[in-house]
């Protein structure tokens, strides 16, 4: 026999563990080295050079074309001229409906926003006298005053 199993005796369940332990590490750098034979791995490593250089260039053209950042007086005239088209917008679906009164929900539906936007429109409106508010029975409806009426034939709303 040889002088390693004449000296020392392995059991063989420690030879058939340590064997189903290195054959699967054995295997994957098998796949390794032949991936590197092909030459897989070195067109892998330039595709990713590849792609990260466009990233870096798509990157750089979208800092050198970036708008300025907006300042905060900047988003509150947006906003603000926001609210004054939402209450253009509703005095011209109110407009459109004539003398009947309208519903917070069918001028919502009419203007396709949200009900708190017509709702904040509304209470601007109301302040100003444009519009009143009459609750009954099918809910609150809302009616252009007389003042209403005028500054929407002034604007063109309303042809009469």
């Amino acid at each position: 026999m040889s002088f390693l199993t004449d000296t020392v005796t392995i059991p063989v369940w420690l030879l058939i563990l340590l064997i189903g332990a290195i054959v699967p590490h054995l295997v994957k750098w098998y796949k390794v080295f032949m991936r590197y034979k092909r030459g897989d791995i070195a067109r892998e490593e330039q595709a990713r050079e590849e792609r990260d250089n466009l990233i870096m260039m798509k990157l750089r053209t979208i800092k050198k074309s970036a708008a300025p950042a907006r300042t905060v007086s900047d988003v509150a005239k947006e906003k603000s001229r926001e609210k004054k088209t939402d209450i253009l917008h509703v005095l011209m679906a109110m407009a459109s409906e004539g003398d009947k009164g309208m519903l917070l929900k069918a001028i919502a539906d009419h203007m396709n926003i949200s009900t708190t936007k017509v709702q904040q429109a509304m209470s601007q409106l109301i302040d100003k006298n444009l519009v009143e508010e009459v609750t009954g029975v099918s809910g609150t409806k809302y009616y252009l005053t007389d003042v209403g009426k005028k500054y929407c034939r002034k604007k063109g709303f309303i042809k009469s």
